[in-house]
């Protein structure tokens, strides 16, 4: 029985859900959107601030090992890409970092209509028109 709009009829509906596979809730709820790091790279320049708990070990020449965040690694990603000298890619990066800080542009959409009239003739056929419900007969 296959078709559009059968899916609660199958045998497998619902049967997937998180009560069954309790490794799928995201306990954390939404992931954090990337739009805070890359204001925060922007607004420091560049300058980009570790926390003590993400400091992984430090090394004998003063060289740091961190734990970034993966969110903090697509900004500065984003940024580098923003930052070559590559054209195109650059100019992507920058556009997909405007997109998050400002938001898209809005996009006019012109739109017309045209209506054509219709002409309806009624066509005398000597049955009164009803006036009610009580004036049909079948």
């Amino acid at each position: 029985m296959s078709g559009k709009n059968n899916i609660h009829n199958s045998p497998n509906a619902n049967t997937n859900g998180f009560d069954k596979n309790k490794q799928n809730i995201n306990r954390d709820g939404r992931p954090v959107s990337i739009r805070n790091q890359i204001k925060e790279l922007l607004e420091n320049e560049g300058n980009l601030t570790i926390q003590t708990n993400q400091i992984i070990k430090t090394n004998e020449d003063g060289s740091v090992v961190v734990k970034v965040p993966t969110q903090t690694q697509i900004a500065l990603k984003l940024q580098g890409w923003a930052m070559s000298k590559k054209g195109h890619d650059s100019l992507k990066a920058i556009q997909m970092i405007m997109e998050q800080i400002d938001g898209k542009p809005l996009q006019e959409v012109h739109q017309e209509t045209t209506y054509k009239s219709l002409d309806i003739n009624i066509i005398d056929t000597g049955v009164p028109f009803a006036n009610n419900e009580k004036d049909i007969v079948d």
